[in-house]
């Protein structure tokens, strides 16, 4: 009994021991880490600032400007390396307070020498406060240097997109249709401003057509919206990244919103619908469960989530859906349609009178909708710690055994939809097949549903007049609830019991 004692006794002595050396590392590790941080956000934000707002052409600035910008890059990458340390040592430390006693004697004893003796502890210290004062000094000089562009650089002349932007800013809400032939055109952009996330914007862009479905698409997305965002800029870039199965649809996002004509734009204070409480319960809901951290991702390069067992970065950071798109992107929505050859492959008719087309479409397939959701800032929390990625098929609402590890955006594109294109050519029952990709920072939503059965082009064409006089005066309510239907399939897979009940009563609210 007095052994047992005895050894409980000095078992906790260690522990003390260890608990108050790893204590003290700890609070010197974590103020380097602080004052790192602090010193790469200056530098960034004077960096961030000159960049968009300054035309610098003094060749001493420019100079200064490199210089900078290399500390910064420096800067981010020790911050990296210290955080990365911080976890290994972490790792070793639970290892050791669950291994055997005389182990963690051993690793105490060593600990309580080394604070003692200082030596390589001391070097090392003193080393890491030299690197942390050296990027401070940097940090401090970016403030000089930012008060010598402002005295001597000449501001940016911004053109057409900031025009844009600065409506958008001031709470504008754009909104645009039009009609061209069988094709109706509408683009709506509402902008949201709140303290904690500054201003927001939903978007919305749809080209129909009425006499052929397969030539039309739909597109929404949220963006975080500054002074210097070009809009259209960005949703181009985004079409850049889509996987093949989407890019005539993309090919068309892009063409359609060059030929925009801007002079056309209405500009409204207030939503001439009434529908503001709604629009805001929506884009709240959203953004808070979309991207719940604003400033998360500000670099991509410095912030890959990376598992420990994980030794390959560039293939792991290949998976993040982050790096994929613009870090302003909080949500991008593509929906097309295509049709089915006679080998049941699929056809892009949306570009095919331009490039025409060797397949024969099959006349008793209906045509398909084909969905992706984006999210390239929803992070995961169930993710295994050996995986980089996975992805879930889902038939009919019904969830697959199989799971896909450590997959990305090109095995779906080359591989699951292939395979769901086929599933639903051969099961007449089944409506619906659904992917969904996870990441350990983004996720994307791939959707395949059956449509109604395609009506011959005489009767197309004798109803589509019809349907563009409903469709002036109703499309921004009507299209947007329908919108959201396909916008709330896509993600369900992902959704939680939570989520659903928050958006449900403001579609219930919406459909009234």
């Amino acid at each position: 009994m007095a052994e047992m004692v005895a050894s409980a006794v000095a078992g906790e002595a260690v522990n003390r021991i260890i608990s108050s050396l790893i204590g003290r590392e700890d609070d010197k590790s974590a103020e380097n880490m602080e004052r790192l941080e602090m010193a790469h956000i200056k530098m960034e934000s004077v960096l961030h600032v000159t960049d968009d707002k300054w035309q610098i052409t003094d060749v001493p600035l420019l100079r200064w400007r490199s210089k900078l910008k290399r500390a910064a890059e420096e800067c981010g990458d020790t911050l990296q390396r210290c955080k990365q340390r911080a976890i290994e040592e972490q790792e070793i430390r639970q290892q050791v307070s669950q291994s055997s006693f005389p182990k963690r004697i051993a690793y105490a004893t060593k600990s309580f020498v080394s604070s003692i003796t200082g030596s390589s502890n001391d070097e090392s210290r003193n080393s890491s406060i030299e690197v942390v004062q050296r990027f401070e000094r940097f940090a401090d000089g970016a403030n000089e240097f930012l008060k010598f562009v402002e005295f001597s650089g000449t501001p940016r002349q911004y053109m057409f997109f900031n025009h844009l932007i600065g409506n958008l800013l001031k709470g504008k809400i754009l909104r645009y249709q039009a009609f061209q032939g069988s094709r109706f055109y509408y683009l709506g952009i509402r902008p949201m401003s709140s303290p904690e996330r500054g201003v927001e914007a939903m978007i919305g862009f749809v080209c129909q057509d009425f006499k052929e479905p397969t030539k039309g698409f739909s597109l929404g997305s949220m963006l975080r919206l500054s002074e210097s965002t070009d809009v259209f800029g960005v949703i181009i870039k985004c079409m850049q990244s889509v996987v093949p199965h989407f890019k005539f649809a993309a090919e068309g996002v892009k063409r359609e919103l060059i030929q925009l004509p801007t002079q056309d734009f209405s500009w409204a204070t207030q939503s001439p619908y009434g529908e503001t409480a709604y629009w805001v319960n929506v884009h709240n809901t959203f953004t808070q469960w979309f991207r719940p951290n604003p400033l998360c991702c500000h670099q991509h390069e410095q912030n890959l989530s990376v598992s420990p067992r994980t030794d390959n970065t560039v293939a792991s950071s290949s998976r993040l859906l982050s790096i994929m798109f613009p870090e302003e992107v909080i949500l991008l929505f593509l929906q097309c349609h295509i049709s089915l050859s006679n080998d049941h492959k699929y056809i892009p008719n949306f570009d095919s009178e331009h490039e025409g087309s060797s397949s024969v479409m099959n006349s008793d397939m209906h045509p398909l909708k084909l969905g992706v959701l984006f999210l390239p800032h929803d992070s995961l929390e169930d993710i295994e710690t050996e995986s980089e990625s996975y992805v879930l098929e889902v038939i009919d609402e019904e969830v697959q055994e199989v799971v896909h590890k450590n997959a990305c955006l090109q095995d779906i594109d080359e591989k699951l939809l292939p395979k769901a294109i086929d599933y639903l050519y051969q099961n007449k029952e089944s409506r619906m097949y659904q992917m969904c990709l996870k990441s350990r920072h983004g996720t994307a939503n791939l959707c395949v549903d059956k449509t109604s059965a395609p009506r011959n082009k005489a009767s197309r064409s004798r109803i589509w007049d019809k349907r563009v006089v409903q469709k002036r005066d109703n499309y921004s309510i009507e299209g947007w609830k329908e919108a959201s239907k396909d916008l709330l399939k896509l993600w369900v897979v992902r959704s939680s019991d939570k989520m659903e009940g928050l958006i449900d009563p403001g579609l219930a609210v919406h459909k009234s």
